[in-house]
């Protein structure tokens, strides 16, 4: 959008992986119950998953973040066999879902920066049944530094703030709950180049800190250069695995699109 290569950003050498954190097995989601999926990340791993639109990428995400129910399977955080029904659930266990609509799904654009922030650590910071307002500002300024977020202060309504700037408050009211899974949908989407740049490093570092990431994207650069592994959605199924060094344009749309079972 500024007519900067972001090529340059991704981040080039391999990670190194811990152990196993979300496993997932024969999870059925509402929207295509006749396919079972069956996947896993690990610590500090990055993997993205590929696939066209109406795949399920969305929709698989939802469920395992409890917005919506699943209609089958198991999962485990970090060995633990665990059941969402529910988002509040999910956060207990160490999940966090930045969704692909953040003005619609993510902020309340007419609450300032600093409330949406804190709005997913009330439950967490509330003192007595009420808000500790002190707890409060000292996340927000947190985040606002650490996050990067332009703005003339953290008392700001949100919906005053650049796209990227905002999608890095809906970031930072999650990572202020420090997840041990963050699962991404389209987290660079409508956002311009130096956002994206912001994004991608907070990525890593999160990885390098031993988070587990789970990111949806429709940009084919942007699975291929910051996953340590994809897995590849068609129609509701996991079409297939790529390993780093296997991600190409060509691989990834072969089974995006079927191709390798015609």
């Amino acid at each position: 959008m500024v007519g900067r290569d972001i090529s340059q950003y991704y981040a080039l050498e391999p990670r190194k992986n811990g152990k196993v954190v979300l496993k997932v097995e024969r999870l059925r989601t509402p929207q295509h119950p006749e396919h079972a999926l069956s996947f896993e990340v690990k610590s500090g791993e990055i993997v993205g998953v590929a696939g066209l639109v109406g795949a399920g990428r969305t929709e698989m995400l939802q469920t395992l973040f409890g917005v919506t129910p699943s209609l089958g399977g198991e999962m485990e955080v970090s060995g633990q066999a665990v059941r969402v029904t529910s988002p509040r659930q999910a956060i207990y266990h160490g999940l966090a879902l930045v969704p692909e609509d953040r003005k619609q799904q993510g902020l309340i654009l007419e609450m300032a920066v600093r409330e949406n922030l804190s709005l997913a650590s009330l439950k967490r910071d509330q003192n007595v049944g009420f808000l500790n307002r002190d707890r409060e500002e000292e996340i927000s300024h947190a985040m606002v530094d650490d996050m990067k977020i332009k703005t003339p202060s953290d008392l700001q309504e949100v919906q005053y703030l650049s796209g990227g700037n905002q999608q890095k408050v809906v970031l930072g009211k999650w990572l202020a709950m420090q997840p041990g899974v963050l699962l991404l949908d389209e987290p660079t989407r409508g956002i311009d180049v130096g956002a994206k740049q912001d994004i991608y490093k907070l990525m890593e570092k999160l990885a390098e800190a031993g988070v587990a990431i789970l990111f949806v994207s429709s940009e084919m650069e942007e699975i291929i250069g910051m996953s340590d592994r994809a897995i590849v959605m068609h129609e509701g199924m996991l079409a297939g695995e790529l390993m780093r060094e296997q991600l190409t344009e060509e691989s990834i749309m072969q089974l995006a699109t079927g191709s390798l079972d015609s």
